[in-house]
């Protein structure tokens, strides 16, 4: 049995404490004009709003799109150059394709040389096997 005095059970919810501490809510942070733009946010900007003449005056960095002379002569002369590398890139890959073709069927002859003469130095051995070396 445990027994209490009166003034500790009258204190005893004081001495127990508590799991959390009691705290107001924080007040939520204002979301900045970067946070909006690259987080993804529920606003949607329009890029003219943004940096259009109707939000003033366009900023100085901005790229403006100026035509240029567009030349239709040099534009099918480098398309006739890379066209001439990409055949030159797969002439170039169908020869070396053939190289090792090539190494393939020497590298497969010597293999079956080299069986040939193992075989033929075991055969050797074999006959000379019990002869001793004046017998010879």
């Amino acid at each position: 049995k445990i027994t209490y005095s009166a003034e500790i059970s009258e204190n005893l919810n004081e001495m127990l404490g508590e799991l959390f501490l009691p705290k107001d809510t924080p007040e939520a942070p204002k979301q900045g004009f970067l946070k909006t733009l690259f987080g993804g946010g529920t606003a949607t900007l329009d890029r003219e709003e943004l940096f259009g003449e109707s939000s003033g005056k366009a900023s100085k960095g901005l790229a403006k799109h100026i035509p240029g002379s567009g030349n239709i002569q040099h534009l099918q002369q480098q398309a006739s150059a890379s066209g001439n590398e990409f055949s030159r890139t797969r002439l170039l890959v169908a020869e070396r394709g053939e190289k090792i073709g090539e190494l393939e069927d020497r590298s497969a002859q010597m293999m079956n040389s080299a069986e040939q003469f193992a075989s033929a130095a075991h055969g050797m051995m074999l006959k000379y096997k019990d002869k001793k070396w004046y017998q010879f």
